[in-house]
């Protein structure tokens, strides 16, 4: 597997994980396997719109799922993912709290 490559799978990733939708049914996973119909009763999303995404995240490798009768059970594919999104989550905090910091200090010197 070539650097490039890499680079690309890891760019898919992101893609995959750039709605909000798709990083709401993420977090629903984290506790284990879901229903489809579950995961879109705490969305809050269709049961259609929630199947889309599912896709999607299947197609990347970051979601699973295999089909019981009607419904179709859905599990994250590898932990590390929901560690990705606490990572990323983490970092969202720190980035608007040092804005928020700068913002004031900022506004602090416009006073003065």
């Amino acid at each position: 597997m070539t650097q490039e490559s890499i680079f690309e799978i890891q760019a898919d990733l992101c893609k995959a994980m750039s709605s909000v939708i798709r990083i709401e049914i993420i977090n629903s996973l984290r506790e284990g396997p879901m229903f489809v119909r579950e995961i879109a009763r705490i969305t809050g999303n269709q049961q259609t719109t929630i199947s889309r995404h599912i896709g999607i995240l299947r197609s990347t490798g970051i979601v699973s799922s295999t089909r019981q009768g009607q419904d179709v059970l859905c599990r994250i594919s590898n932990s590390k993912i929901v560690g990705i999104c606490d990572l990323m989550r983490e970092l969202l905090i720190e980035m608007s709290s040092h804005r928020s910091n700068l913002a004031a200090a900022i506004k602090d010197d416009q006073k003065r």
